[in-house]
């Protein structure tokens, strides 16, 4: 059988590997809000928890400092409107001078400062507004500081243990006592070379699968293309955002990544046509009646069926498809 070459769309994927991590737009690290020693740890790694959920609780004399300082802000803050209110009476009775009307109410509006700036301090510490007023009037001196979640996820990380002592505020770079993270996604970050970066676009489908099983696809897209080049490896990182079917994708795992990169126009034969022989793969070109031409030819990839030749015919060419295997032993 007697068969051109011919034109079929062949889509065109980029092969590479990748390391997979947690989504940090999903990602939380919690750090001590004040300085004290850990009484009691409540949470473990794997906990699935929501917001709020305790964590742990610090025995911080930081926060006792910081109750008195608002019942001292709140107790100024009292004198000085009594004060301003004093003031007011008698500069209307035109017993004071408008100076010391004006002295008086800066001071009331620095007591006011202070007062806010005591209850944002302990806000911060994790104090409910609702407890502000026994704070104040000093009922509630509890030094103890119950840390919570700030958001869900699953607890992968803890770094803390009862009776240690941490810090907050000595260094740029705190340490985390946690580290939850939702897990329904994952980044993977695949490492392109130079030459294949320009094949790379936002947005471009990507194909994860993991060494232990090929047959598992998690599908996602490009998501975040790096502007730098590893200096060692010569890469730029690509990251994919993937679902995390059943939390089988691991921080730290490798695995491999396809990412289409388009399509092309190839010139493909049925694979029948092919031949080798003595290490040369080659075809059979009709060149007129009981006549015919070995043509080394290079080839490319599979297409169900046919394969892609890179070089050796054109369409115009006209191949042995079918009894080749018979012809190539008469043909030199």
């Amino acid at each position: 059988m007697i068969s051109s070459p011919e034109y079929r769309t062949r889509q065109q994927a980029l092969e590479t590997t990748g390391k997979v991590q947690f989504n940090e737009e999903r990602l939380v690290r919690v750090n001590a809000p004040v300085t004290g020693r850990v009484a009691e740890v409540l949470a473990h790694p794997g906990n699935i928890v929501e917001p709020g959920h305790r964590l742990l609780v610090l025995d911080s004399p930081d926060l006792g400092t910081a109750k008195s300082d608002y019942a001292k802000a709140v107790s100024d803050l009292e004198r000085a409107e009594k004060a301003v209110t004093l003031a007011r009476e008698l500069f209307q009775a035109k017993a004071i001078a408008q100076k010391e009307l004006r002295d008086t109410e800066n001071d009331y509006r620095k007591a006011m400062a202070e007062k806010e700036r005591a209850a944002s301090r302990l806000r911060t510490l994790g104090v409910p507004d609702s407890q502000l007023s026994d704070i104040a009037a000093r009922t509630d001196t509890s030094t103890t500081v119950v840390v919570t979640a700030p958001r869900g996820g699953v607890i992968v990380e803890r770094n803390v243990i009862p009776g240690q002592v941490v810090a907050y505020g000595q260094s740029d770079t705190p340490p985390n006592l946690f580290l939850i993270s939702d897990l329904s996604t994952m980044w993977v970050l695949a490492d392109v070379y130079e030459p294949d970066v320009p094949t790379v676009h936002l947005g471009q489908a990507a194909v994860v699968t993991l060494p232990c099983c090929p047959g598992t696809r998690y599908e996602g897209r490009v998501s975040y293309i790096s502007d730098s080049v590893d200096p060692q490896s010569r890469t730029v990182k690509v990251r994919v955002v993937v679902p995390n079917r059943g939390r089988a994708l691991k921080a730290e795992m490798f695995v491999k990544v396809i990412i289409s990169t388009g399509s092309a126009k190839v010139l493909a034969l049925p694979q029948s046509a092919i031949q080798q022989e003595n290490n040369e793969t080659f075809v059979l070109i009709v060149k007129g009646k009981d006549e015919y031409e070995r043509r080394p030819v290079k080839l490319g990839a599979d297409l169900d069926g046919a394969v892609e030749v890179l070089n050796g015919v054109t369409s115009k060419d006209r191949v042995v498809s079918t009894g080749s295997i018979l012809l190539k032993r008469t043909v030199k």
